[in-house]
């Protein structure tokens, strides 16, 4: 049986992101010496003489694709990457009678109503490392007796998730230009954990992953940072959803790295919470450039609002902190959260302010997906329905700051530079990111802001 996995995954900002997930089924698939090919669409031209020329030279048995995201999640200027998720589905069907699989994480958001849009033959829902075999085997094992296999969502609940993380082989990404990704996207990737314990009101990682945080050893973590220096890729972000958590662990993690001295860059996201000088200066002596906080707020109402674990003054130390380790640091804000208003929003970037970050990285309105606590308060409170199809991107803005806060960002953003609001193209653009590649840096774009000033070299 032939695989042909297929990363549908092309957008360019803030930067084109390695497709970590497919590598990882990759490698799955080489462990067991099972036939398979990856065709990555985020650097291709003509999108179909590409999948038409793959599928005509491989002629796969089964066709994969990994959807990533849903959307740009950025508010007001949203786009949705399903009408090209579904152009790419009208491609193969035009070239291949090959069954299709679906998963990635944006599939295991909404997995029903993506199956149902996009018309596919089988989905995976949760890590893929495992699934993947069960599906191929079940599907082997019925064409051997003839058996017609009608179609189905395979749960992660069927397959259990993966508890010993390190039985698994790192990500294979012989398949896919390493190369490119560097130089358009600045980095390479790395996973040292799986797993979120936190409530945030809109996350989704406790969906996709799971909320217990289930951990690789340092050593396969330092391994995994040796194949790619060894593939000249010495720039890395670490995607845990909060590197410092354990605080443990984390702590290995950078010991490791500096016994190996292995002479690497990364950055990564923390929570404020657990920052502690120690591990800050460990971080920095293992090569960590910045670190970035997902604060979303800077106001104690509003950080109870959307569920965080940690206080405002705990935010402040953080800050303080990096400030005296030399670590750039950027805070990541939601704005419009339940019961936000002007003066919320006024206190939060005033107490940011104070801070000083390298960088502010801020969304306007909250992207709402079903199975979080904000879409149930979204639904009580009549601002969505129980039965709407939110694969069309539906945002959370408080109603106080609904009319005001547009007009009061765009004035902001004249006289704060180093503050990046996405959603309206300010501080961050295409034309932008290409000029700060082409001069060869590497890391996150916010690094290169500093306060007061905008991108430099």
């Amino acid at each position: 049986m032939k695989l042909l996995l297929i990363s549908p995954n092309v957008e360019f900002l803030p930067d084109p992101i390695f497709p970590l997930g497919l590598a990882y089924i990759a490698a799955a698939l080489k462990r067991r010496e099972i036939d398979h090919r990856i065709l990555d669409l985020c650097f291709v031209t003509d999108v179909e003489a590409d999948i038409s020329a793959e599928i005509a030279s491989y002629r796969p048995d089964i066709i994969g694709l990994s959807l990533r995201n849903l959307d740009n999640v950025s508010y007001p200027q949203y786009t949705s990457y399903l009408p090209f998720y579904r152009e790419v589905m009208d491609i193969i069907r035009r070239y291949s009678d090959s069954r299709i699989i679906l998963g990635g994480s944006a599939f295991s958001l909404m997995p029903q109503d993506i199956f149902t849009y996009l018309d596919a033959d089988f989905g995976i829902v949760g890590e893929g490392e495992r699934a993947i075999i069960t599906l191929l085997e079940r599907i082997e094992a019925a064409q051997k007796t003839g058996e017609k296999l009608e179609k189905y969502i395979l749960l992660d609940r069927d397959v259990g998730v993966i508890r010993k993380l390190d039985e698994y082989p790192a990500p294979d990404r012989s398949g896919i230009d390493n190369d490119a990704y560097l130089k358009f996207g600045g980095m390479g990737n790395i996973q040292t954990k799986r797993g979120c314990p936190f409530d945030c009101i809109y996350c989704t990682y406790p969906i996709i992953e799971g909320q217990s945080v289930r951990l690789r050893s340092p050593r396969h973590v330092c391994d995994e940072i040796e194949s790619l220096i060894d593939i000249g890729i010495n720039n890395v972000f670490i995607v845990d959803n909060e590197f410092n958590f354990p605080v443990e662990h984390a702590q290995f993690v950078c010991h490791e790295i500096i016994r190996r001295k292995l002479n690497i860059k990364w950055s990564g996201y923390a929570n404020p919470k657990f920052i502690q000088p120690k591990l800050v200066a460990l971080m920095r002596d293992s090569g960590c450039t910045g670190i970035e906080f997902g604060s979303d707020a800077a106001e104690p109402f509003m950080l109870k609002q959307m569920g965080k674990a940690f206080t405002l003054e705990e935010m402040n130390r953080a800050s303080m902190v990096c400030h005296r380790s030399g670590l750039s640091f950027c805070h990541s804000l939601l704005i419009g959260g339940p019961g936000e208003t002007m003066e919320t929003v006024q206190r939060t970037f005033d107490a940011i302010l104070a801070m000083s970050p390298t960088a502010v990285v801020c969304m306007v309105g909250i992207r709402v997906f079903p199975g979080t606590r904000l879409f149930e308060i979204a639904r009580k409170e009549g601002s969505i329905q129980t039965d709407q199809n939110l694969l069309e991107p539906c945002f959370y803005l408080s109603p106080a700051i609904k009319d005001m806060i547009l007009p009061f960002v765009e004035a902001f953003s004249k006289e704060h530079p180093t503050w990046i609001f996405p959603g309206m193209a300010i501080n961050i653009n295409r034309t932008l990111q290409k000029k700060i590649r082409r001069l060869g840096a590497r890391g996150p774009l916010w690094e290169y802001m500093k306060m007061g000033q905008r991108f430099k070299k």
